[in-house]
């Protein structure tokens, strides 16, 4: 999934935060030394699409919503987007290549072990 400016630099707020945020609490983060600063409606109307795409998840909280990433980082949003289009074809081919190239069948299973 490729971002735009405004939704890397939502994500990377969020990604800081390490706890969901509002998106008062989004905005406040964006707005730092921003001129002229986002509107409320900007930064929403972003989150909002971000959310449909899979990037953020969202949560009630009061009488609004709380964002927190999908992905821990750009690299695993990415995954996931590959993932959520191409689905078990991606992997398959993942795996085929696997197969053949060796550092690849080493690193995928240290990955394994790992998680293991």
């Amino acid at each position: 999934m490729a971002l735009g400016s405004l939704e890397s630099e939502i994500m990377d707020v969020l990604w800081a935060a390490r706890e969901p945020l509002t998106v008062r609490e989004t905005l406040e983060g964006l707005n730092v030394d921003r001129i002229p600063p986002l509107a409320y409606t900007t930064v929403l109307t972003v989150m909002s699409r971000l959310a449909e795409k899979g990037a953020l998840t969202r949560t009630t909280r009061g009488r609004g919503h709380a964002y927190a990433p999908a992905a821990a980082d750009e690299a695993a949003l990415a995954v996931q987007g590959v993932l959520r289009t191409y689905g078990d074809a991606a992997v398959s081919r993942f795996l085929d290549q696997a197969a053949t190239d060796p550092a690849l069948r080493e690193r995928l299973q240290a990955l394994l072990e790992k998680d293991s």
